[in-house]
């Protein structure tokens, strides 16, 4: 296994993230639009910043390309860890790339809906909710990634493993916590709208902290493996 196109891969997932969230900034959606705007407000929002939402969707789509990699890197080091039944690894590099998908389609959806910005309010109302909800509402396979890879982690001794244990322990806390997010459905308005506490900020710090560590611990762990 070549070191360098482990670590390669190990950066694609914090640069790659780092673009996706500066295309967010671009598009003038961070902090998030309420979801509580009317349909003339969505349609003015859209008609105000086209471009910055082109470009912004742009970056976003750009910086999802670097999840494959950073998923590659984690495979590898628990493979290496796991052995031959390497179940976690396998269960977290296929729940990730289920994951993949839905960083790429909300720059496809905030593409389309300023692609054409003259549409009837309610289109453009409803483009905005869908990619929205796309964004944030997809818990489920990101915290089943983060729930394989904790357990891989936590069932084999400290003498063996080449993540500490106490990231396994990580992984499990924000795989429970990203559930949050489910409420987005529900609300318009309040901690728990998309824009909110809950359906926004909560799972989005947690995707940070573990895009953060298992950067940072992955790199650690290729350092330590021997060159083939």
């Amino acid at each position: 296994m070549n070191k360098k196109f482990q670590k390669f891969g190990a950066w694609c997932g914090i640069v790659g993230s780092n673009i996706f969230f500066i295309g967010m900034i671009v598009a003038h959606f961070f902090p998030p639009i309420p979801a509580s705007l009317t349909a003339l407000e969505v349609q003015a929002n859209v008609q105000t910043n086209v471009m910055a939402i082109r470009i912004g969707a742009l970056m976003m789509i750009v910086g999802g390309m670097g999840y494959g990699p950073f998923l590659a890197a984690v495979f590898l080091q628990l493979k290496r860890m796991e052995g031959v039944n390497c179940f976690g690894a396998y269960a977290q590099l296929a729940s990730g790339i289920a994951n993949i998908q839905f960083f790429i389609l909300p720059g496809v959806f905030f593409a389309v809906l300023a692609f054409r910005p003259d549409r009837a309010p309610d289109a453009l109302y409803a483009l905005s909710d869908l990619a929205w909800i796309v964004t944030l509402l997809p818990w489920s396979v990101s915290a089943m990634q983060c729930f394989c890879t904790g357990v891989a982690i936590l069932s084999h001794p400290e003498v063996t493993n080449v993540y500490p244990r106490w990231a396994g322990y990580l992984t499990i806390w924000l795989s429970i916590c990203m559930a949050t997010s489910s409420v987005i459905p529900f609300f318009k308005t309040g901690p728990f709208a998309w824009h909110g506490l809950f359906g926004f900020w909560i799972p989005s710090i947690l995707f940070g902290i573990y895009i953060f560590t298992f950067w940072w611990i992955t790199l650690k762990a290729i350092d330590t493996q021997e060159d083939m």
